[in-house]
């Protein structure tokens, strides 16, 4: 795992090699066991490296026999090695034995369709000094990040956006991202909070010279089929291949462990690595001191099942201090608050281990959400007659008090969350994923000034995104609009920023392209029966896990945020929410409402008010102008 930075001339004016060292030195936290460059003419690279394969030969950039081709890479490729034995049976010749030396002499074979071959999880750069062109590539579900920018005809890319703020970009906001931000917690797409900064699409290659930027898609995830096997191969097939996906992830010259949670999904990995690794396997969980949120109970029985060797610690924060640092590593407003423990469990697992695997993934393609449920009981909810929907249940649900403490399993919970699922897919059908601010809350908060820029702007990726899946069945399409943005955009984001802020790396078997490709493949009635969530999963480890954990409801890595707006995080809203922000665009009367319907515990506003909380402290660090 690494990190990797470039400047591209596009005009052919020489590039000075200090400057891109300089964007990867920004990355050090990413790969701290060493840094290195290239520059020739208008091209230079550069690379920080956290070392799992070949520790003394695997320093990037890396070439080809004759240096024609260079490459920077990030991430992992897991087929490595089957790759690399049919390149030295056609000759090619290696100085290492690491995986990234697979990708220069494929390319020589394959040109940049090498990137289909490749199973695992990668950005990376090639510069091929023959066509004087520059290709980027992103894994098939982004669990590498990639960000670019491209200003007087100089293009600078890098695998976090930290780096490219230091190069002399204008920075001026992107309103359309901000309002994304707002609406879902993460801003989605290929868009960033600044107007010239953008991501490469998961599963998507950049071709980049003079005449400009190329951009194709090389991988797309297939769609649900009809059964054509009976349950029972379903599931060998699945613990065929998952087998097989946390087997080529134990490949590493570093210690190795896991994250555990109480969880059915990081309980399978852990006990499939049980099975490969003769020694004890290390885990690692982060627990709550609110009970009611903790999982380390559950986690520990896990532990002790499998004979692991577990490590354990409660969440606890100088909040102060810490929120500013933590939040500063996504560059750019992020509201998943479960950031927070993933910071810590990554910073005490990188204390044992270099390398972690996790169950991240599995609840977006076996429908572990609970909103799976809610889809499929809304088509339902819509048969009953309009007066008993609208004129009772809806005016119930709105005046029910929702309090502070922690009630995701009550009924008053699942019912107002019912009810918001039904009235937005009422309203809009391809409004998917859940919202904190609706487009009407969202307005009321910004000043006047700037509410008609809002409403006047692009069109939202995540409808579109959803209307392309329409043709699916309703729990299918949902899936599938969660794996092309909640997943890669939220996620995968939070892991690995929170992990590689620490030089922790860390592998999702469940995100193995064997993995993915067969189980969306297979009919939805298997993954959700009747309103049972991840059937196939749970019934093919049924007999493998420790009693009780397929049967446990889902509980999510959440942080008590409504108890703590009213005791740890009270104080910055008095110190930075009520206050003006530098770029003034919020209405402080709403805002101070918001907090005191809170605080008087009738409402639970504690999720917008994270979320500006993370705005406001994103917009103190002073990195973007107000320029809309």
């Amino acid at each position: 795992m690494c990190g990797i930075a470039g400047i591209f001339d596009l005009k052919g004016k020489k590039v000075d090699e200090g400057d891109v060292r300089a964007m990867a030195i920004s990355l050090k936290h990413r790969g701290p066991d060493g840094i290195g460059s290239y520059a020739e003419g208008e091209i230079a690279l550069g690379h920080t490296r956290l070392a799992v394969i070949d520790l003394k030969r695997g320093d990037q950039p890396i070439f080809n026999e004759d240096r024609s081709v260079v490459v920077v890479f990030n991430g992992e490729i897991y087929n490595f090695e089957e790759i690399r034995n049919e390149l030295l049976e056609k000759g090619h010749q290696f100085s290492s034995t690491c995986d990234t030396e697979v990708i220069v002499h494929l390319y020589e074979e394959m040109g940049i369709d090498c990137v289909k071959r490749f199973r695992g999880m990668f950005a990376f750069a090639l510069w091929d000094t023959r066509l004087n062109k520059l290709f980027l590539a992103r894994d098939i579900v982004g669990k590498k990040p990639l960000y670019y920018a491209l200003e007087e005809g100089r293009l600078f890319f890098a695998s976090e956006i930290k780096a490219l703020l230091g190069v002399g970009l204008e920075l001026p906001i992107n309103l359309h991202s901000l309002a994304l931000f707002f609406k879902y917690q993460f801003i989605p797409g290929t868009e960033s909070i600044y107007n010239n900064i953008y991501s490469v699409p998961p599963a998507h290659l950049l071709s980049i010279d003079q005449d400009g930027i190329d951009s194709r898609r090389y991988w797309s995830p297939p769609r649900p089929e009809n059964a054509i096997k009976s349950e029972a191969e379903y599931c060998s097939s699945l613990r065929e291949t998952l087998d097989e996906a946390v087997r080529i992830r134990l490949i590493s010259d570093v210690p190795l462990g896991a994250f555990l949670s109480g969880g059915v999904d990081s309980a399978i990995v852990v006990g499939l690595m049980t099975q490969e690794k003769s020694e004890g396997v290390e885990t690692f969980s982060i627990g709550f001191k609110d009970e009611s949120y903790d999982e380390t109970p559950f986690a520990r029985q896990t532990a002790a099942f499998f004979k692991t060797r577990h490590r354990h610690e409660t969440l606890e924060y100088d909040w102060e201090n810490a929120l500013p640092k933590i939040l500063g590593q996504f560059d750019q407003p992020f509201g998943d608050a479960s950031a927070i423990a993933v910071y810590q469990l990554s910073k005490m697992t990188r204390q044992s281990v270099t390398v972690a695997l996790s169950g991240d993934g599995s609840d977006e393609i076996f429908a572990g959400y609970r909103r799976y449920v809610g889809r499929k009981l809304v088509r339902y909810y819509w048969r009953l007659p309009t007066y008993l929907r609208k004129k009772w249940l809806e005016r119930v649900s709105d005046i029910l008090p929702e309090g502070t403490a922690y009630y995701a399993d009550s009924f008053i919970k699942q019912f107002r969350l019912f009810i918001q699922l039904s009235k937005r897919l009422e309203e809009n059908p391809n409004e998917m994923l859940p919202l904190a601010f609706t487009d009407d809350d969202f307005l009321e908060l910004l000043v006047p000034e700037i509410r008609e820029q809002v409403l006047s702007n692009k069109e939202n990726k995540v409808w579109v995104l959803a209307e392309s899946f329409s043709n699916l069945d309703e729990v299918s399409q949902m899936m599938w609009t969660d794996f092309h943005s909640y997943l890669p955009d939220d996620i995968l984001t939070k892991v690995d920023r929170m992990s590689m802020a620490h030089g922790l790396e860390v592998r999702s078997p469940f995100l193995d392209q064997k993995v993915i490709e067969l189980v969306l493949k297979m009919p939805i009635d298997l993954k959700l029966k009747g309103f049972q969530t991840k059937y196939i999963l749970k019934k093919t480890f049924q007999n493998f896990l420790p009693a009780g954990v397929t049967q446990r409801k889902k509980h999510g890595f959440m942080l008590p945020l409504a108890t703590l707006f009213k005791k740890e995080l009270k104080p910055f809203v008095e110190e930075i929410l009520l206050k003006p922000g530098r770029l003034g665009i919020f209405n402080l009367e709403y805002i101070a409402r918001l907090n005191q319907e809170h605080q008087n515990g009738f409402r639970d506003h504690s999720v917008k008010l994270w979320l500006l909380l993370v705005f406001r402290l994103w917009e103190n660090r002073g990195t973007a102008h107000a320029s809309f």
